[in-house]
């Protein structure tokens, strides 16, 4: 018998083969143990997202494609991978009591998060439209039904509605990718930025910029493509709409970051403008609506649609600057979003709702749970030293440096828009008096939620106490040099 040769092409995408492999033995857990078994699944899930992160230190790192070059093992793909796995990891651990108290199929439930995990790094290391495609079909169907696992009927409005927006954006996508293919005659993003800086600018390549740029922005809820994601944040279940709103928005980001500079470069000066002005309406559009919310679910989800505003700005600078402040906004965000929506579970799990009347008096039953709230608030809001002063800093001083000084002034006044939210939530914490039903009534946070907590606290810290690290990492990953 011939041996057995593990070539480049497994290692490349090993990461992925585990997560992929570790959803289907929590489905077969699931079905064997059934509800008894949920802690064994959700230990089984955790373990598989920490194989996954292992695995990723054992990928080799190069800008050579792979798989018939459609996956490249880049240190982009790297950096975005490494940020979706800590995003996993810490969505499964703030995951573990809210799956047991709402009696959801605690299988399904992580199996579907680790598959859309693997659809998105499948997305953000393609090297070619259609196995970017593959990717982000993987990722959209499992959010549509992670939506919907609550089977009440918010739930399954939020997952009707996000999978309705979803496939309209499918298909404007797909259309737009058939306009590159019918002009370049090749799917590879290598080979059509070569073809299209032998074309030039034609009508039919700026339309098929115009339906990815609107396809990937309902992907990430950059307005005025964003109306699925209240009601879907709303809806789902809220480790759900943590995920959503930093996994599948983020996966999106890099997916543009991807497609543009790396096989729509030659047109720079053509959507560069776009970008700008899709960054400028999603952090005006996002702000003043959020002004008006009382539900924090619907809240934190104008505030997403903001966050992809900024991390926009860096697009449109379309300098080495700004690609890396771009990414690093990505990763300080996954940290302060995901925690922000954790203490909104331990809500959760105490039979609470979303609102602002459910927050108030926190302070006083729960000092802990309310200061980390505070905590990712202030870095939302960017103040310093917390990561998300640095990542609007420096977002602002791209955006200055690039010639966008009109851009970087609209970060600045959202910036200070922002607060009025911000502040509600603090002020229904700090000062508002509790409920009559939860006045004595203590929260309490189980161990898994107690770390997942923990660890993103400490993302939001350590970025903004170290910024100059990450933004190394940053530079060196990015697809644009200085």
């Amino acid at each position: 018998m011939p041996d057995f040769v593990v070539d480049r092409n497994f290692w490349v995408i090993l990461p992925e083969i585990v997560l992929i492999a570790a959803g289907f033995v929590l489905l077969l857990l699931d079905a064997f143990l059934g509800r008894r078994g949920r802690d064994a699944v959700a230990a089984v899930a955790v373990a598989g997202a920490l194989a996954a992160v292992f695995s990723l230190t054992r990928t080799p790192v190069g800008p050579e494609p792979a798989l018939g070059g459609m996956i490249v093992s880049d240190s982009f793909g790297m950096f975005f991978r490494a940020v979706l796995l800590a995003i996993l990891v810490m969505v499964y651990l703030v995951s573990v009591e809210y799956v047991a108290r709402k009696e959801m199929p605690a299988g399904e439930f992580y199996a579907l998060l680790a598959f859309a995990t693997a659809g998105a790094m499948f997305m953000v290391t393609a090297a070619d439209l259609i196995a970017f495609y593959i990717g982000l079909e993987l990722l959209s169907i499992s959010s549509y039904v992670l939506a919907g696992l609550l089977r009440d009927d918010r739930s399954q409005e939020a997952s009707m509605k996000y999978f309705l927006f979803g496939a309209m954006a499918s298909g404007i996508l797909l259309f737009g990718f058939s306009l590159l293919f019918g002009l370049t005659g090749h799917t590879g993003l290598r080979q059509i930025a070569e073809a299209v800086a032998g074309q030039g600018v034609s009508p039919l390549a700026l339309v098929a910029v115009l339906f990815v740029l609107a396809g990937l922005g309902v992907k990430a809820a950059a307005a005025p493509f964003h109306l699925w994601a209240p009601d879907t944040y709303e809806g789902a279940p809220t480790p759900v709409s943590a995920f959503l709103s930093v996994a599948s928005e983020g996966a999106a980001i890099a997916a543009m970051l991807r497609v543009f500079f790396g096989g729509l470069n030659p047109l720079q000066s053509e959507w560069a403008p776009l970008f700008a002005v899709v960054a400028a309406i999603s952090m005006t559009v996002g702000n003043v609506a959020a002004l008006h919310q009382t539900n924090v679910k619907r809240l934190l989800a104008y505030s997403s649609i903001t966050h992809i505003g900024y991390v926009l700005a860096g697009l449109a600078v379309g300098t080495a600057a700004g690609f890396s402040a771009a990414m690093y906004y990505v990763l300080a965000y996954a940290f302060m979003n995901v925690g922000a929506f954790a203490v909104l579970v331990v809500l959760n799990n105490q039979g609470e709702g979303e609102t602002l009347r459910d927050l108030g008096g926190l302070a006083r039953r729960e000092p802990v749970l309310a200061f980390l709230m505070l905590l990712f608030l202030l870095s939302l809001l960017g103040i310093p030293p917390l990561a998300g002063f640095f990542g609007k800093f420096f977002l602002f001083r791209a955006a200055v440096e690039g010639g966008m000084t009109w851009l970087a002034v609209a970060i600045a006044l959202n910036s200070a828009v922002s607060a009025g939210y911000y502040y509600a939530v603090v002020k229904a914490m700090y000062v508002s008096a509790p409920q009559e039903s939860v006045r004595e009534r203590p929260v309490l946070a189980g161990v898994p939620m107690q770390f997942g907590l923990a660890l993103a606290a400490a993302g939001v810290v350590v970025l903004g106490l170290m910024p100059g690290a990450f933004v190394f990492w940053t530079q060196v990953a990015s697809l644009v040099q200085p």
